[in-house]
Protein backbone atom coordinates (compact mmCIF):
# COMPACT_ATOMS: atom_id res chain seq x y z
CA UNK A 1 0.00 0.00 0.00
CA UNK A 2 2.89 2.37 0.76
CA UNK A 3 4.40 1.73 -2.70
CA UNK A 4 1.09 2.60 -4.39
CA UNK A 5 0.88 5.85 -2.41
CA UNK A 6 4.48 6.73 -3.31
CA UNK A 7 3.80 6.05 -6.99
CA UNK A 8 0.68 8.25 -6.90
CA UNK A 9 2.60 11.08 -5.23
CA UNK A 10 5.42 10.91 -7.80
CA UNK A 11 2.88 10.75 -10.65
CA UNK A 12 1.08 13.81 -9.24
CA UNK A 13 4.33 15.75 -8.96
CA UNK A 14 5.25 14.90 -12.55
CA UNK A 15 1.84 16.08 -13.76
CA UNK A 16 2.23 19.30 -11.80
CA UNK A 17 5.68 19.85 -13.30
CA UNK A 18 4.41 19.29 -16.86
CA UNK A 19 1.43 21.61 -16.25
CA UNK A 20 3.72 24.37 -14.96
CA UNK A 21 6.02 23.98 -17.98
CA UNK A 22 3.11 24.36 -20.37
CA UNK A 23 1.66 27.35 -18.52
CA UNK A 24 5.13 28.88 -18.18
CA UNK A 25 5.35 29.46 -21.94
CA UNK A 26 2.77 32.24 -21.73
CA UNK A 27 4.23 35.64 -21.04
CA UNK A 28 3.50 37.03 -17.61
CA UNK A 29 0.83 39.71 -17.88
CA UNK A 30 1.73 43.11 -16.46
CA UNK A 31 -1.39 45.14 -15.63
CA UNK A 32 -2.07 48.56 -17.13
CA UNK A 33 -2.46 51.59 -14.89
CA UNK A 34 -2.99 55.34 -15.24
CA UNK A 35 0.26 57.25 -15.91
CA UNK A 36 -0.47 60.89 -16.80
CA UNK A 37 -2.98 63.34 -18.25
CA UNK A 38 -1.65 65.45 -21.13
CA UNK A 39 -3.18 68.49 -22.81
CA UNK A 40 -3.84 68.03 -26.54
CA UNK A 41 -2.06 67.98 -28.98
CA UNK A 42 0.38 65.19 -28.38
CA UNK A 43 3.99 65.34 -29.63
CA UNK A 44 4.22 64.72 -33.38
CA UNK A 45 6.38 61.58 -33.07
CA UNK A 46 3.80 59.98 -30.76
CA UNK A 47 0.90 60.86 -33.09
CA UNK A 48 2.71 59.27 -36.04
CA UNK A 49 3.15 55.97 -34.16
CA UNK A 50 -0.39 55.78 -32.79
CA UNK A 51 -2.86 53.15 -34.00
CA UNK A 52 -6.46 54.31 -33.70
CA UNK A 53 -9.14 51.95 -32.42
CA UNK A 54 -11.81 50.67 -34.77
CA UNK A 55 -15.24 50.39 -33.12
CA UNK A 56 -13.53 51.04 -29.76
CA UNK A 57 -11.43 47.88 -30.09
CA UNK A 58 -7.67 47.44 -30.34
CA UNK A 59 -5.70 44.27 -30.96
CA UNK A 60 -2.08 43.27 -30.53
CA UNK A 61 -0.43 39.90 -31.05
CA UNK A 62 -1.23 38.77 -27.51
CA UNK A 63 -3.90 41.16 -26.17
CA UNK A 64 -7.34 42.43 -27.15
CA UNK A 65 -8.67 45.75 -25.74
CA UNK A 66 -12.42 46.50 -25.62
CA UNK A 67 -13.46 50.06 -24.63
CA UNK A 68 -17.01 50.80 -23.49
CA UNK A 69 -18.31 54.40 -23.44
CA UNK A 70 -19.45 54.00 -19.82
CA UNK A 71 -15.76 54.30 -18.88
CA UNK A 72 -14.57 50.71 -18.81
CA UNK A 73 -11.70 49.04 -20.64
CA UNK A 74 -11.63 45.25 -20.63
CA UNK A 75 -8.37 43.54 -21.59
CA UNK A 76 -8.34 39.95 -22.85
CA UNK A 77 -5.43 37.61 -23.55
CA UNK A 78 -5.78 36.32 -27.10
CA UNK A 79 -6.00 32.57 -27.61
CA UNK A 80 -5.67 30.71 -30.88
CA UNK A 81 -8.76 28.52 -30.75
CA UNK A 82 -11.02 30.00 -28.07
CA UNK A 83 -12.21 33.46 -27.14
CA UNK A 84 -9.63 35.22 -25.03
CA UNK A 85 -9.42 35.10 -21.28
CA UNK A 86 -10.10 38.35 -19.42
CA UNK A 87 -7.01 39.52 -17.58
CA UNK A 88 -7.95 43.03 -16.46
CA UNK A 89 -10.81 45.50 -16.22
CA UNK A 90 -9.81 49.13 -15.96
CA UNK A 91 -11.71 52.38 -15.23
CA UNK A 92 -11.00 54.91 -17.99
CA UNK A 93 -12.56 58.28 -19.00
CA UNK A 94 -16.23 58.29 -20.00
CA UNK A 95 -17.31 59.16 -23.59
CA UNK A 96 -13.85 59.32 -25.14
CA UNK A 97 -13.67 60.89 -28.59
CA UNK A 98 -10.61 58.82 -29.53
CA UNK A 99 -8.93 55.64 -28.33
CA UNK A 100 -5.43 54.81 -29.58
CA UNK A 101 -2.35 52.78 -28.80
CA UNK A 102 1.35 53.48 -29.19
CA UNK A 103 2.76 50.05 -30.14
CA UNK A 104 6.37 51.15 -29.60
CA UNK A 105 5.94 52.25 -25.98
CA UNK A 106 2.94 49.94 -25.37
CA UNK A 107 0.78 52.78 -24.02
CA UNK A 108 -2.94 53.39 -24.37
CA UNK A 109 -4.31 56.88 -25.08
CA UNK A 110 -7.88 58.06 -24.40
CA UNK A 111 -8.98 61.53 -25.54
CA UNK A 112 -11.72 63.24 -23.55
CA UNK A 113 -12.44 66.91 -22.86
CA UNK A 114 -9.34 68.23 -24.64
CA UNK A 115 -6.97 65.97 -22.69
CA UNK A 116 -5.20 62.71 -23.45
CA UNK A 117 -5.26 60.19 -20.61
CA UNK A 118 -2.27 57.84 -20.86
CA UNK A 119 -2.20 54.30 -19.46
CA UNK A 120 0.80 51.97 -19.47
CA UNK A 121 2.03 48.71 -18.02
CA UNK A 122 3.47 48.71 -14.52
Amino acid sequence: MDKVLQILIVFGLILLFVYRMIRGREQIYRPYEFIIRLRAPLPAEVELRMVLAEDNRLETDTLFFDYEVEGRLTIYRRRQQARGRQVQELAVPVDCTAVAMDPVENKLYFEAGGYWFVYGQA
